[in-house]
């Protein structure tokens, strides 16, 4: 399989880093496209291919079997219609856009196309969760508590909603889309946030904090974000059943059952479960083979909107 990479930024590293070290035989990287030319000649330079900043020559040229698309949300749009209109299959990182009208458009084209699209909420990938979703057939969750408590990301243009959308559409989207796809479907109740100076920058207009209380299949959740803390936490999704508790991280699952522990890491990345799946996905020709597909990624983008509105608003 050709494989070509949309962006040359952190994201599309740990696609390529995690197809180096598993699940990357019978995958060649054969192009890479990114804004400027250094950016995507240094990323054919590490990881091989041929280096380009127009996407028409990018498929011409570079000709891939299936793509990666690792943009920062205010650039999706024009590239995944240039795909789907040259049949190519795709892996699109979240945020799918900033607004609904985008990735409507493309979901409606991605369908009729009968192509493979796919949508990279990789915590679905977790090699955890076939355990916890033993436990909650023994015992359903009753409440969902999720927080992304990190500080705020160096990248100039993640400080600005107008380019990122702010923390719970970018970052905590996980958490929701997590608990929509083990819980059930998300409905929001309510959102509050606060603004101010971001630590460690001058500029940015983001919520500093953020809260959203929610349902998921008739259960009540909340799920909060900070980019306030510096070396914080990170992220976590706890899930509250009857005598028992489950925590799921991106490094393992926690199991705090009627006052005993079990532990159980993750023994394998997400983003190379994730890659694997959409391969195999791609190969066979089945659309609804991946992780998450497109259509299901709206309905988590349409929730974070909302509580993004919301909290802007508040």
């Amino acid at each position: 399989m050709r494989l070509g990479v949309i962006g040359a930024g952190g994201i599309a590293v740990r696609h390529l880093a995690a197809l180096e070290q598993e699940g990357g035989e019978g995958v060649t990287v054969v192009a890479h496209l990114a804004r400027g030319p250094e950016r995507a000649a240094r990323a054919a330079e590490r990881f091989g291919g041929a280096a380009f900043t127009d996407i028409d020559a990018f498929i011409g040229e570079g000709r891939p079997d299936a793509v990666l698309v690792t943009l920062p949300p205010a650039e999706h749009g024009a590239v995944e219609r240039a795909l789907i209109a040259a049949r190519i299959p795709m892996l699109v990182e979240k945020p799918i856009g900033l607004d609904l009208a985008t990735p409507l458009a493309i979901g409606a084209a991605a369908e009729a196309s009968g192509l493979v699209v796919a949508a990279g909420y990789n915590w679905r990938a977790l090699d955890t969760l076939d355990r916890v979703r033993e436990l909650l057939d023994e015992t359903p969750a009753q409440m969902v508590l999720g927080r992304f408590h990190i500080g705020t990301p160096a990248t100039p243009w993640w400080r600005f909603a107008a380019q990122s959308g702010g923390q719970f559409l970018e970052q905590a989207c996980h958490l929701v889309d997590l608990a929509r796809h083990l819980v059930g479907e998300g409905e929001l109740l309510g959102a509050a946030g606060a603004f101010g100076r971001l630590p460690e920058f001058a500029d940015g207009d983001v919520a500093g904090t953020s809260a959203a209380l929610l349902r998921f299949g008739g259960v009540p959740g909340v799920v909060t974000a900070t980019c306030l803390l510096p070396g914080g936490p990170g992220a976590e999704l706890r899930l509250i059943c009857a005598g028992r508790e489950i925590v799921i991280t991106l490094g393992g699952v926690t199991v705090a059952t009627n006052g005993t522990t079990e532990s159980l890491e993750s023994r394998s990345s997400s983003y190379a479960q994730q890659n694997l799946r959409f391969f195999a996905a791609v190969r066979a020709g089945e659309p609804d083979a991946v992780f998450c597909t497109y259509a299901d990624a709206i309905r988590t983008h349409r929730l974070c909107l909302a509580i993004t509105e919301a909290v802007a608003a508040a």
